[in-house]
């Protein structure tokens, strides 16, 4: 809405341009605020559901090496069928050794 007033010029609504102004500032406000933490909380929920997946992987893994062990270890002649204190120990093995090795390059750097 304009009309020509006295002086010559236009008289603007000016409840119109403030809140026109208000909400552009706000606008820009949020969008350098909310749109970052939402990108970084979208990102910490994929990490943590990743981690998640993993986790439960290695668990399986585990699981089925243990039960591979167990079957190629009862092949042997001291050991019984279903006994698995040797595929225990086999897996610890390679664990202490993973261990110390990784041990050896903490203690380098």
């Amino acid at each position: 809405m304009s009309v020509n007033d006295t002086t010559g010029h236009e008289d603007v609504d000016w409840a119109t341009k403030a809140s026109d102004t208000v909400v552009g500032y706000v606008g820009k406000v949020r969008d350098k605020t909310t749109g970052p933490a939402l990108v970084a909380s979208r990102y910490a929920v994929y990490a943590l559901a990743l981690a998640l997946i993993a986790f439960v992987l290695l668990i399986l893994i585990l699981i089925a090496l243990v039960r591979l062990l167990v079957t190629a270890t009862s092949q042997l002649a001291f050991v019984d069928q279903g006994e698995t204190w040797l595929a225990y120990y086999i897996l610890g093995g390679i664990f202490l050794l993973a261990g110390m090795l990784l041990w050896r390059k903490k203690e380098q750097v």
